[in-house]
């Protein structure tokens, strides 16, 4: 008699310990309930760790924040599973493939900059893995449904300020600084010269430079010789830096007009008051923030200690794009629920940015764009032309 009852023991033991596992197989495969795995590219190290780090702050306080409030419902959380790509294509490349081999992932954040997303689009794709871009800029990257991008593209941005600075500061003439080679930078380049293409401001020409270039004294010198009353420097971040540093040290006086990538805490940190008055489009200020988007940014400042960015925006929406397709995939989530969910998604009320629409999967939300600028002590504040060309 004894043995029988030890032996049911046992298997009733047994039993226990296998339902008590069951969570942590059913996230293995998306399913009912345990950790949902989403997969995220990083870029703490690399050519654009400045930006990077902020897209990886923002996008870790969206998933804290969406875990803790229980926004998926019946007890499942998401669990980000990190991989550091360094922003250099062969690298994100390896680390795709293996969140690709992880069929326990349904979905995936990655990509900061172009190459770095054409590289790791076609091995996502291939797994049927869905993608969500949330900073590489180059246009038709989106690919529903295996490939969206919450990045807010920079090109309208861009077009909207270069407007307001032919209206408002009126320079008699531009000249242009890009990164040709980076499909995404030549794309923002052309965004500007289309805002200012039909008004009184005389295009220069422009100053081509390279991504892996380290000097920029060159490249400034060219710049000044063609005399223009503004530049506009459509570059990776830490070379929109040297070269506004080089234009600045060499005595430049006029109007210098960035993209996004300067206004990160960290390029501050790098390039000081260099950066003062140089305004730059963002679809995220705080000041001028949603609901949403004022209680973000509150929790972002006491998390890390300083305002988020529009690259801390755009992980941070991101996250909570990938988690809302999450939930809307119902009890059984796969990446091919997941990949439906997300190109099902035309609209969404009370982000941080307020109410966004998306069309073939691009995130637009050109209601939100602010121009503003740096103060000599390092605060945002919205940009407004001063000066004589101004009045």
């Amino acid at each position: 008699m004894t043995r029988p009852i030890a032996r049911r023991r046992r298997l009733a033991a047994f039993a226990v310990a296998a339902a008590a596992a069951l969570p942590a197989a059913a996230c293995n495969g998306g399913t009912q309930s345990g950790e949902i795995k989403i997969g995220f590219i990083t870029a703490n190290t690399g050519p654009v760790a400045f930006a990077g780090q902020t897209f990886g702050n923002g996008t870790q306080l969206a998933i804290d924040q969406l875990n803790r409030e229980g926004y998926l419902g019946g007890g499942r959380k998401i669990k980000l599973v990190r991989k550091e790509g360094a922003e250099s294509p062969a690298r994100a490349v390896e680390q795709a493939k293996q969140l690709a081999g992880d069929q326990g992932v349904v979905g995936a954040i990655c990509c900061i900059l172009s190459p770095v997303a054409g590289a790791v689009k076609p091995i996502t794709t291939a797994a049927k893995l869905p993608l969500d871009i949330y900073g590489a800029t180059d246009l038709g990257l989106e690919d529903p449904p295996y490939v969206v991008r919450t990045a807010t593209l920079p090109q309208d941005a861009n077009k909207s300020l270069a407007q307001k600075v032919a209206q408002q500061a009126k320079p008699a003439s531009v000249a242009y600084a890009v990164t040709q080679d980076n499909s995404g930078w030549v794309s923002q380049l052309k965004s500007f010269q289309q805002g200012f293409a039909g008004t009184a401001v005389r295009d220069l020409g422009t100053v081509n430079t390279l991504a892996a270039q380290t000097d920029f004294s060159g490249a400034a010198g060219q710049l000044m010789a063609k005399n223009p009353e503004a530049i506009v420097i459509a570059a990776l971040q830490q070379s929109s830096i040297s070269l506004i540093k080089a234009l600045r040290s060499r005595g430049y006086k006029g109007l210098i007009v960035s993209a996004e990538t300067i206004g990160s805490p960290g390029a501050f940190k790098a390039a000081g008051r260099t950066l003062a008055d140089v305004p730059f489009p963002v679809y995220f200020f705080s000041g001028k923030a949603s609901a949403q988007g004022q209680k973000f940014a509150q929790t972002y400042k006491a998390k890390y200690g300083t305002d988020p960015d529009d690259y801390a925006a755009q992980g941070y929406m991101a996250a909570y794009m990938m988690a809302t397709a999450v939930k809307d995939s119902g009890k059984d989530v796969t990446r091919e629920s997941v990949a439906k969910a997300l190109s099902d998604i035309k609209k969404l009320d009370g982000t941080i940015y307020g109410t966004v629409q998306f069309q073939q999967g691009q995130l637009h939300a050109p209601s939100s764009i602010v121009h503003i600028t740096w103060t000599a002590d390092g605060r945002q504040t919205e940009w407004a032309p001063s000066g004589p060309a101004a009045s």
